[in-house]
C-alpha cells in the first residue's frame, strides 16, 4: 500500500495560478509521485481550489476566463479526495479548538493527516507555525518527505 501525503489547497493552487515558486512545487509533486506517494486531501479541497480561482479573478490576478479555463486543471492534479468520516470530524473539531480558530478548514487537513499517520504539506507558513509539529511541513522547505 502506498504511503500517503496530505496536500492542502494553499500548495495546490500555486501549481495553477501564476507563482514564482511554481516550478519548485511541480518538481516536488513529481518527485512524490515517482516515489510512490499517494497524494490526498479532504473533499473540501475542491471547494477551496474553486474559491481560490474565483478570488484570483475577483482580485484581478487572472481574468475570469483564465479562472474558468483553469477549472479542469484542478481535476487533473493527482490528488485523491477523501470524504471526512465521523472520527475525522471529531479530530477536526479538536484541532480547531486547539488552534483557537473560528473555522475548521485547516483542521480537516490536519485531521486527515493524523488519521492516516502521514505528513501534511502546505504553503501556509502560519499554519506550520501554529501547529509546530514535524509532520506539518512547509512546501518551500528544502527537505522531502520522511520515508
Amino acid at each position: 500500500m502506498p504511503k500517503s501525503l496530505v496536500v492542502d489547497a494553499s500548495l495546490a493552487i500555486r501549481l495553477i495560478l501564476p507563482d514564482p515558486r511554481r516550478d519548485v512545487l511541480r518538481a516536488r509533486m513529481e518527485q512524490w509521485l515517482l516515489e510512490g506517494y499517494k497524494l490526498v486531501a479532504p473533499d473540501l479541497w475542491l471547494y477551496e481550489m474553486t474559491t481560490a480561482l474565483c478570488k484570483a479573478a475577483f482580485l484581478g490576478l487572472i481574468t475570469a476566463e483564465e479562472a474558468e479555463d483553469s477549472l479542469p486543471l484542478v481535476s487533473e492534479l493527482a490528488i485523491q479526495l477523501v470524504p471526512a468520516d465521523a472520527a475525522q470530524v471529531h479530530l477536526a473539531f479538536a484541532w480547531t479548538r486547539k488552534l483557537n480558530r473560528a473555522a475548521a478548514y485547516d483542521s480537516f487537513y490536519l485531521a486527515l493527516a493524523e488519521s492516516l499517520s502521514c505528513e501534511i504539506w502546505t504553503a501556509d507558513q502560519r499554519l506550520c507555525n501554529a501547529v509546530d509539529l514535524p509532520w506539518v511541513r512547509f512546501a518551500f522547505e528544502s527537505q522531502m518527505p520522511d520515508s
